[in-house]
């Protein structure tokens, strides 16, 4: 199941709408995409984030076509490159620049697509055939050829190699347990499409959550979700996320963090701009009104952008930040006046066709009947229709009140809105062909400047959409920087030892719904190799506490509520959160470098998975003691529960003792238990690399109320519990307090090594006096001979009959066995 797992990690990363599948993939992988993948109608799977999966043949996957899609694409890779590639011809390496080879040749192409991808990868270049085969197949279904429009929506800006391997490796299940990402769905979101915008998805209390909504930007939320989804193992890049959040949170650059997120909030995704843009240019004839957000979002982009570039600048310390120094760097729509000479002057006509009108209807009052006077309103002009007469509607007869009556002039009725009939007549038509073409020469023109400006823009696109994906990463690191202020976060300190010291440490989300937290410390070393140990002399040289002192496992124990899954959690998130470079819920924390955090805590069982409970427990076991490194951390809560108490007590131990005697391969270890024969017996040894603690509580036993006998100190101390208290907890929350004693009896005969079997067939006085009351009834009721009622009864009588004798049984009258007659 290990190729699932990732399969299920990648999906997540990519969050893709269209999944591609070869027909002789294995049946595993088929029906696991199947269970994500959308219904024909459009129904969510039950993974995250649906999409639609398509299978293609074997060969739409080789290597061959794949290379010959990917050269065959026109992607613009500008700059001079250099790189070794082998000739063909004799073997021979060379350095050669890109520049000198030609263009056209197929050699040519290669070095320059090899330049952004690896095309010794077959498994990588033949995906990527499948992809771009599936996209010209959908073009072909939606579009006529040559249609500019498929250009545009299926245009290929750059190919690129996607790599996990410098992140830290989280799969769906860790993400799930330690909340950082969890979605929460609208209860009426089965009958939404598919589509992002009507999903009826919203982020619920989450670790991200917790930031998602800080992010002024679209860019900005979706680069903040990248980061979550890829905890970063370059110490260089999470030292510098961490100066620019230090930067921002210093107390003077409150007013200009403000300042930033208020321009941020203004500022669109270029991306979707860019691609509007193209589609007007490429369409000419497309109403100009259509593209006012894309010119009006432009606009706004240059203009805040260059003020967010003016309060980057003056932010003390600001030239150190890297993404402060790259962001340094990088109605209708209307054309203004004194932009064309021409377009000017018809629009100086156009403005002054107002007093124009004024004077034409005064004239044309004066030709008109003296009694039709008062029946033209006014003259006015309506695009594609051009000047027209204004004449008043009679509303009794529903005509109009003057229709050119008294002139020599045809009057040709147009229409009839608002209260007036609008008539074309000699007049209006000679204006027309005066002054009519005015306001379409001005749109006109206004078309082809904005069509001009798109195109010089578009030259800058790369630029512009660089320029945008920069101030995503800017405002993703403002909504992490203010997150940390926010909840009072501090800062880590990442290194290379292979160790986790947290002081003060707290759960983010649980410390937001109690009244108050209690924050735990935790120290944790994992296996060592020849680099740790020159580490570890230039520590001991410095004085500095050595890491030796602190165990790889640590096991809990301890009542059910005291907060071991909680403290586990928040060990974990306090490690995830400082790969990804933020500032982590702790008093102060010293963390290496964690390659992985794999988890057994939550069940994600499902009616579509043919696996019990326990099976699925099993499995993200196996999976994390085949891929556990010594860097990695690994939880394990509650392992063992859904199968036979001495089964799971055997497997917890073993797992617990696998991990311990790894040597210098053994991972850093949280496991939670509640197999207290696994200590009893000494089935699992204290030892250097084995600690043991749990989570304090007060007990008093003498409390009036059950509430208070059990005291949750939510305390971490070490050595491990006496108890779970699990009948204290049954009855705190409602269990009826006869099963609670029966419980703790039970309980006390389990730690006494008594047979259960012998200890509960014993009876009480009570019972045994019932059982020989019974066997005397039952005895009396065999001796009886119970004949026929006498003739002198009647059918209907008989059952006294009967009932006096089965009295006379229940009472003890009945001795000799004989019958009396009853008459």
């Amino acid at each position: 199941m290990a190729g699932v797992e990732l399969v299920e990690t990648l999906l997540l990363h990519a969050n893709p709408t269209t999944v591609l599948i070869a027909s002789r993939a294995p049946d595993s992988l088929a029906d696991y995409l199947e269970r994500g993948a959308q219904g024909v109608d459009g129904n969510r799977g039950d993974l995250p984030g649906a999409y639609l999966l398509r299978t293609l043949g074997s060969a739409d996957f080789g290597y061959k076509s794949g290379r010959d899609k990917l050269l065959g694409l026109n992607i613009d890779t500008s700059g001079e490159q250099r790189m070794l590639f082998t000739s063909a011809a004799d073997d021979q390496m060379d350095w050669v620049d890109g520049s000198n080879v030609g263009e056209g040749s197929k050699q040519g192409r290669l070095m320059k697509l090899g330049a952004s991808i690896n095309l010794d990868s077959h498994i990588t270049i033949g995906c990527a055939g499948a992809v771009l085969g599936d996209i010209q197949r959908r073009r072909t279904a939606q579009y006529l050829p040559n249609d500019p429009d498929a250009q545009v929506a299926f245009r290929i800006r750059s190919v690129e190699m996607f790599s996990l391997f410098n992140s830290m490796f989280v799969n769906a299940d860790t993400l799930m347990a330690l909340q950082i990402l969890q979605s929460e769905f609208h209860p009426n979101s089965h009958q939404h499409g598919p589509a992002n915008s009507t999903s009826g998805a919203k982020e619920s209390l989450s670790v991200y959550g917790l930031f998602h909504h800080l992010a002024c930007t679209p860019q900005g939320r979706l680069k903040l979700r990248q980061i979550f989804l890829r905890p970063s193992l370059d110490l260089d890049l999470i030292e510098e996320r961490q100066k620019t959040i230090s930067l921002f949170l210093q107390p003077g650059n409150a007013d200009a963090v403000s300042g930033l997120q208020k321009r941020l909030r203004k500022i669109k995704n270029m991306m979707a701009c860019v691609a509007l843009l193209r589609k007007g240019v490429d369409n000419p004839g497309r109403k100009v009104s259509a593209m006012n957000n894309v010119w009006a979002s432009l606009q706004l982009f240059a203009a805040h952008s260059l003020q967010l570039r003016d309060i980057l600048r003056v932010m003390p310390c600001a030239e150190k930040i890297s993404i402060i120094g790259r962001s340094a760097e990088r109605g209708r729509t209307a054309v203004k006046h004194g932009v064309d000479a021409n377009l000017d002057e018809l629009k100086r006509i156009y403005d002054g066709m107002e007093p124009f009108l004024t004077r034409v209807v005064k004239k044309l009052r004066e030709q008109v009947p003296e009694w039709a006077t008062g029946y033209v309103e006014n003259c006015t002009f309506i695009p594609q229709l051009g000047f027209l007469t204004v004449v008043s509607l009679n509303p009794g007869t529903g005509k109009s009140n003057y229709a050119g009556e008294g002139l020599q002039d045809v009057w040709e009725h147009m229409f009839v809105a608002e209260g007036a009939v609008y008539y074309k007549n000699r007049q209006m038509k000679e204006m027309d062909e005066q002054f009519g073409d005015a306001y379409c020469m001005i749109i006109d023109r206004e078309i082809e400047i904005i069509h001009e400006l798109g195109v010089k823009v578009l030259e800058r696109e790369e630029d512009m959409v660089a320029a945008s994906e920069i101030l995503g990463e800017l405002d993703s690191l403002l909504a992490l920087a203010v997150g940390s202020g926010l909840y009072n976060w501090a800062a880590p300190k990442m290194m290379d030892e292979n160790i986790i010291h947290i002081e003060g440490g707290r759960h983010p989300l649980q410390e937001l719904v109690v009244p108050s937290f209690i924050a735990n410390d935790c120290h944790l070393s994992g296996g060592t190799s020849d680099a740790d140990q020159n580490l570890r002399s230039e520590a001991e040289s410095s004085g500095a506490r050595d890491f030796r002192e602190y165990p790889s496992t640590l096991v809990l124990t301890g009542p059910n509520h005291s907060g071991k899954s909680v403290y586990i959690k928040q060990v974990a998130l306090v490690v995830y959160l400082a790969h990804i470079g933020c500032f982590v819920p702790a008093e102060r924390a010293r963390i290496g470098l964690t390659d992985r955090i794999l988890t057994r805590i939550a069940t994600r069982e499902s009616v579509s998975r043919n696996e019990s409970a326990f099976s699925i427990d099993l499995r993200q076991v196996a999976f994390a003691m085949n891929f556990a490194t010594r860097r990695s951390l690994v939880l394990v809560d509650e392992f063992g529960k859904g199968t036979n108490s001495s089964d799971g007590a055997g497997l917890v131990t073993a797992l617990l003792s696998h991990f311990s005697t790894l040597g210098p391969n053994r991972p850093k270890v949280l496991a939670v238990t509640h197999f207290h024969e696994i200590f009893e017996n000494n089935f699992l040894e204290e030892s250097r690399d084995v600690a043991f603690a749990h989570m304090d509580i007060h007990i008093d036993f003498d409390a009036p109320t059950k509430d208070d006998q059990v005291t949750y100190l939510f305390q971490l101390v070490s050595g491990r519990s006496i108890s779970s208290f699990g009948t204290r907890c049954a009855a705190m929350n409602g269990i009826d307090e006869a099963v609670v004693r029966r419980a703790e009896a039970i309980m006390l005969l389990l730690v006494q090594n008594e047979d259960l079997e012998v200890a509960c067939s014993k009876l009480s006085d009570t019972e045994t006096q019932m059982l020989e009351d019974a066997e005397a009834v039952a005895r009396a009721f065999l001796r009886e001979d119970i004949l026929a009622p006498p003739r002198e009864f009647s059918r209907s009588n008989s059952s006294s009959w009967f009932r006096s004798i089965l009295t006379r049984v229940l009472s003890g009258d009945s001795t000799d066995g004989t019958m009396t007659d009853m008459s």
